[in-house]
């Protein structure tokens, strides 16, 4: 395995794993645990970076060659990195939206 076909699955391998501790980080932040959140956001965040820094080899790549041959499965990495990125914004929205109401339940 070499060229595009490696860098596709080293952005899914990343991102898989970013994603799945995005949800960890949801699931913990619903049951009070916000700090343990706050720290699976945050190595999700680094896992995420990487696969970033593999997808802009590519991009990078085609603005100078102007002839890389973009296959499905690139395209299959570029989807997860995007809807993990965005799935990782709302977390966090929501993990604030718990925090609330944990405060609010408190105050009551």
């Amino acid at each position: 395995m070499e060229g595009l076909e490696l860098v596709s699955f080293n952005i899914i391998s990343n991102v898989g794993t970013a994603k799945s501790m995005v949800m960890e980080a949801m699931k913990e932040s619903r049951t009070g645990n916000f700090k343990e959140a706050e720290l699976l956001i945050e190595q999700a965040n680094q896992y995420l970076v990487v696969g970033e820094k593999e997808h802009f080899k590519v991009i990078t790549q085609e603005a100078k060659e102007k002839n890389v041959e973009l296959t499905l499965l690139f395209m299959h990495a570029e989807d997860q990195l995007m809807s993990t990125v965005t799935l990782r914004d709302i977390a966090l929205e929501m993990m604030h939206m718990n925090q609330m109401i944990y405060e609010l339940k408190a105050s009551i």
